[in-house]
């Protein structure tokens, strides 16, 4: 995991493992690692039978299973749950255990696939570019993806396509955004990857996405250039 971890308790001697990152944890600790290095990631299947019995059986806490039985039975939702374990130990801070109740608040009240786009872009602000890729591809293929919704979606996969200098698959993405949302910055970003794609400078200086804020296009072709020599 990179980083030393402090554990007040017995190792379990079968980890839980944690499909979405491919990670096994150990102890209650590791288990709060996770929350707080990815909550972008954590969905509602988080809220599981197999958690709170490994949390019962291997690392002996079953005050801390029994109430987590509670809030799955009683349907109070991830945010609850999540607070919970983070609770159960002193990994996380009061502060950050806020931090991760308010990036969770923001799922609340929303459809699964608005939660999905959430959690794409963020993959996208944090430049984790091939992981927002594959998560805008998934959400493209949801049936609920059409219209102006849809064209945000392409809009942004040809964000994480630019970023990687992808700049002719950025531009397929950006015209079919313009397609759906006949928004005039997926057309005139189209345009610019396009130019890029040629080698060219494009007639705009504007980020390609107002969310991100570092990267603009001029530092793009830079950067492009560079590598191609």
């Amino acid at each position: 995991m990179g980083e030393l971890l402090l554990c007040g308790r017995e190792l379990a001697s079968i980890p839980y493992y944690i499909e979405t990152i491919s990670l096994n944890v150990y102890s209650l600790e590791e288990l709060c690692y996770y929350l707080k290095e990815y909550i972008d990631l954590v969905e509602i299947s988080f809220v599981d039978e197999e958690l709170i019995r490994w949390i019962e059986s291997e690392l002996k806490l079953p005050e801390l299973s029994a109430r987590l039985s509670e809030i799955r039975e009683g349907g109070s939702g991830l945010l609850e749950f999540v607070s919970v374990i983070a609770g159960g130990c002193n990994y996380c801070t009061p502060e950050e255990i806020h931090k991760l109740q308010e990036k969770l608040a923001v799922f609340e009240n929303k459809t699964e696939i608005e939660c999905r786009k959430i959690r794409a872009d963020r993959l996208l602000e944090k430049k984790r570019y091939q992981a927002a890729i594959t998560a805008y591809k998934k959400l493209l293929g949801h049936p609920e993806a059409i219209g102006a919704f849809a064209g945000a979606l392409y809009h942004n996969l040809g964000t994480a396509y630019a970023e990687l200098f992808l700049f002719e698959d950025a531009a397929a993405c950006y015209k079919k955004a313009y397609e759906k949302n006949q928004n005039p910055l997926s057309n005139k970003q189209r345009r610019a990857a396009l130019q890029l794609a040629a080698g060219m400078m494009p007639h705009t200086a504007e980020p390609v996405n107002s969310r991100i804020q570092e990267s603009t296009f001029g530092e793009w072709r830079e950067a492009y250039l560079r590598s191609s020599k």
